[in-house]
């Protein structure tokens, strides 16, 4: 017999025992579409991770105080400095290294730096138009700003140098904090002082944790009175020149940095991280979450192989005159082993098919649940691959006991 004539043989055995063959594929649309789905979360994280990281400015370079520690997802944004986490929303791995003013002054004789923005961050109480929300607020250098954030100023203006009671909010703090309310030369009182909004930020994209967007930026030297910090940088913003390699640049700081700390590489106390870092960082995280998924939702799909060779072997059973009479018309033990193995692909096949089917309808209602999810061609020829493989080995022994069964035996069998 063809290869195509054992296909159909095992189709039509299928179709003429619909109620088990659609349990057993049941087993492999649940696998599938279990598998398919959790990976596709972590293909959905990366995906996000990396337009978010192309909205905050492939030039941008974040020096944090203290050794980095994934104790945060977030992508604060260029500037977005948190409370004690620095901009990259990365946490530090220890409180009591500080980095001064004077070693950041120092950064902007490195070769390839543009400008550098010391800043001084930290959350506060603010309250605009009878609503009270806490923010996080950062003292910027006026003469980096608004390049350090990676964005521009949408309507208004910039800070100046002379600015000691104005403020320049990101987009989310007018969009969401506050109503939605155009808040452009409006009064609003960070812990009790008053500041006018002189600017609004084009919004730069939001990403886990918090952005530039939900930030208010006012002068560096206003922010060292706000939050009594005379001498401790919170976060550097160093900009690369344009036509340079931010990664280069960066290796550049980290040694300056080193010299004027006198420390050695294995002793660093400060974090730099680049875009391209920062997402090689975090994507390794969420790579390792999706393997993690992916093991949890492969059990499933175990449970369904079983299932499949469950059928099969009741297949068999049911089969066995059948198979005699193959084997008596000089049917091969190979044919026969090929017709039940055809038979487990196609439960497999199928299975797969309805289980990606699913997983699409899944991805579209995750994504609507704020969960991000993406399924890439990869993804779907993996789940098929894996559903016929899985059918496949699930039918491979009770193949071969059907094909050990000699013709006598068979057509005695009751």
């Amino acid at each position: 017999m063809s290869d195509l004539e054992l296909a159909e043989l095992a189709f039509n055995s299928l179709r003429y025992r619909s109620l088990r063959s659609w349990l057993a594929v049941l087993g492999i649309v649940i696998g599938v579409a279990s598998v398919i789905s959790l990976i596709s979360i972590s293909v959905g994280m990366n995906s996000q991770i990396s337009g978010s990281l192309s909205g905050v400015g492939a030039n941008i370079i974040t020096i944090s105080p203290g050794g980095l520690r994934a104790v945060s997802m977030g992508l604060g944004g260029a500037g977005g400095a948190q409370g004690e986490f620095g901009s990259s929303g990365l946490g530090r791995s220890s409180a009591s290294s500080v980095i001064s003013f004077d070693q950041a002054d120092a950064l902007k004789t490195v070769e390839g730096v543009a400008k550098i923005d010391a800043q001084v961050s930290g959350r506060a109480t603010v309250d605009y138009n009878n609503k009270n929300v806490s923010l996080s607020v950062v003292g910027t250098d006026p003469s980096a700003f608004p390049e350090s954030v990676g964005g521009a100023v949408a309507s208004g203006r910039s800070l100046s140098v002379g600015d000691t009671s104005a403020a320049v909010i990101g987009y989310s703090v007018q969009e969401e904090s506050f109503g939605n309310t155009s808040m452009l030369n409006k009064q609003i009182k960070i812990q009790g002082s008053t500041f006018r909004v002189v600017g609004i930020l084009n919004k730069t994209g939001t990403s886990i944790g918090g952005s530039a967007d939900r930030n208010i930026y006012i002068t560096q030297k206003r922010a060292k009175a706000l939050f009594n910090q005379t001498d401790k940088v919170s976060t550097i913003i160093a900009v690369a020149k344009n036509g340079t390699k931010p990664d280069e640049v960066a290796s550049s700081i980290t040694e300056k940095l080193l010299s004027l700390r006198r420390l050695t590489a294995a002793k660093q106390d400060f974090t730099v991280m680049t875009a391209t870092s920062m997402q090689q960082t975090i994507s390794s995280v969420s790579n390792t979450l999706g393997l993690f998924l992916g093991g949890i939702a492969s059990i499933s799909l175990i449970v369904g192989g079983i299932g499949v060779a469950n059928a099969m072997f009741t297949s068999v059973l049911e089969q066995t005159r059948y198979i005699g009479l193959l084997k008596s018309l000089g049917a091969r033990r190979n044919t026969i082993l090929k017709l039940f193995l055809y038979e487990a692909a196609m439960v497999g096949l199928v299975g797969g098919l309805i289980g990606l089917a699913l997983s699409f309808v899944g991805s579209v209602a995750l994504s609507y649940a704020g969960l991000p999810s993406k399924i890439t061609l990869e993804l779907v020829l993996l789940g098929l691959g894996f559903s016929v493989v899985v059918g496949i080995l699930s039918g491979l022994l009770p193949a071969r006991n059907a094909a050990s069964v000699t013709p006598v035996e068979a057509l005695r069998y009751e």
